[in-house]
């Protein structure tokens, strides 16, 4: 998850300046499959590329959502990225278009893996029929990470599917114990990576305006402009929760036309 949490956040940034659109990338899921179970999951026509990461051995899948693919392509031509999608397949030229995307995005995965392996993907094929989709066994179990993709007002998907033989050698280096039990030797650019990837994890912050007790007829009863009397008085500090803990203090107020919060000290 680490790995590709990375990923995310570096392929945000490529997409981002490449196609000169705002883009939004975070992982949506993680899942288990085999290569049979997931190649019956992908719709027809599809957009799935074959690709190795050598030296790991394996195949491995890229599936692309049309609404991502169509967006990459219209944004690569210059176009405004207008809300309307083709109902169609892609041609030979938008095809050839999405390779040359998803062969410059394996600098971002080069760099994301960096701490598992020294990998150098490269890509075998694309087929738009997923009964055509050249993989290892049918029974053979592969990771399916899916990432959540939004360019501009177009939403879909990017899925990375590994088969248990590709992660296989490398299996103990993916797990966050691994990463900082190897943060001692790391050098000073793997560190920093490490720190960006750190950094750039989303947190849930949270405020507690208050709390009440009111019966239940009273809650059913509650409308539009009722007024709820909590037990916090005006002007004083509020809990600012990190997750579940108390990190801060704050009071509430307005930035602009949004609600806020300025913290006044440290949470004990």
């Amino acid at each position: 998850m680490l790995v590709h949490e990375n990923l995310a956040r570096l392929l945000q940034s490529y997409l981002s300046a490449g196609l000169r659109s705002w883009v939004q990338i975070n992982v949506r899921s993680t899942n288990q499959f085999t290569y049979s179970e997931f190649t019956q999951l992908l719709p027809n026509p599809t957009i799935t590329l074959s690709f190795k990461i050598n030296p790991l051995p394996g195949i491995c899948l890229l599936e692309i959502s049309h609404n991502v693919a169509f967006a990459i392509v219209e944004r690569v031509f210059g176009g405004p990225g207008s809300d309307a999608q083709p109902q169609r397949e892609l041609t030979e030229i938008e095809l050839g278009i999405i390779q040359r995307v998803v062969r410059d995005t394996f600098g971002p995965m080069k760099e994301a893996w960096r701490n598992v392996a020294e990998i150098d993907p490269s890509i075998e094929a694309v087929e738009t029929n997923p009964v055509f989709i050249q993989t290892g066994g049918p029974t053979e179990v592969v990771a399916a990470i899916t990432l959540a993709v939004e360019i501009g007002e177009h939403l879909g998907h990017m899925t990375y599917a590994y088969p248990y033989s590709t992660v296989e050698p490398v299996l103990s280096r993916l797990s966050p114990q691994s990463w900082l039990a190897d943060a001692k030797h790391m050098s000073p650019s793997e560190e920093d990576s490490l720190r960006r990837a750190v950094q750039g994890a989303p947190l849930p912050l949270t405020t507690l305006l208050g709390k009440t007790r009111i019966r239940l007829g009273e809650f059913l009863a509650l409308g539009v402009g009722d007024l709820v009397r909590l037990n916090t008085r005006v002007g004083s500090e509020l809990p600012v929760f990190v997750g579940n803990k108390l990190v801060f203090h704050g009071k509430p107020g307005v930035v602009g036309d949004r609600m806020a919060v300025q913290i006044t000290r440290r949470g004990t």
